[in-house]
Formats: structure tokens, C-alpha cells, sequence
């Protein structure tokens, strides 16, 4: 019995490993602000323009970048970590501003805008 169990445990194993290397992960960022876009080079070397006086590079090699407007992108890849770890690069150079909404957002994630402060002269 308990070598049954131990023998399922590997080929389950086994078979999640198999199934990773054909099923792709992917993410979906908007961003959104006056003069915000992104370039990106045929080695997928990300270069966001983001309001800063100088230039940041994210270098994703096994990830691939897809413009699907002017506003979002998709990342794309076969390894979720590299997934997963170039979407949150490109999410910390520039996060969400709680006052405007404008800054770097995953798709389906839920912005709150906090109210300024209000004068007592009216």
C-alpha cells in the first residue's frame, strides 16, 4: 500500500511537469496616464516610458510581449515564475497614483480612488 501511494505521488508529478511545457500562462496589463507607452525590441527588452526623465529597462527573455492597443499589453510565456516575475517588474515601475487612477494595473483588478481633501472654504 505504501508503495502505491508513493508511486501515484511520481506520476502525478510526472504529469504536472508534462502539462506545463503545453500549457502556457499569461497576463494582461492596462495602464493609463497622459504620454504613457511602451516599446519593446525584437529581444523583448521592455522599455516603458512612464513619466521618468530617464529610461528603465526590463529584460524578459523567455517571456513574449504583445501590444493588443495603445493601453494594454499581454504577456505571454511557457513558465509562470518569468511570467509572473515580468509583470510585476513592469507593474513597480510605475503603480497605481490612489488619488488620479493613473499607473500600471492588472486586468480585472479593482482600482479605489481616495477623495482629496476638501476645503473648509466653499
Amino acid at each position: 500500500m505504501y508503495r502505491y501511494g508513493t508511486y501515484q505521488l511520481f506520476t502525478n508529478q510526472l504529469n504536472q511537469v508534462f502539462t506545463s511545457f503545453f500549457q502556457p500562462f499569461f497576463r494582461k496589463i492596462k495602464f493609463k496616464g497622459k504620454g504613457y507607452y511602451i516599446y519593446k525590441n525584437t529581444r523583448n527588452t521592455i522599455t516603458p516610458q512612464f513619466g521618468y526623465s530617464h529610461r528603465l529597462y526590463l529584460y524578459s527573455p523567455f517571456v513574449t510581449v504583445k501590444f493588443l492597443s495603445k493601453t494594454s499589453i499581454f504577456v505571454f510565456g511557457l513558465l509562470k515564475n518569468d511570467v509572473i516575475t515580468t509583470s510585476l517588474g513592469i507593474k513597480a515601475m510605475r503603480p497605481i497614483n490612489i488619488f488620479t487612477g493613473r499607473g500600471v494595473r492588472f486586468s480585472r483588478e479593482i482600482v479605489y480612488k481616495k477623495v482629496g481633501k476638501v476645503s473648509s472654504y466653499r
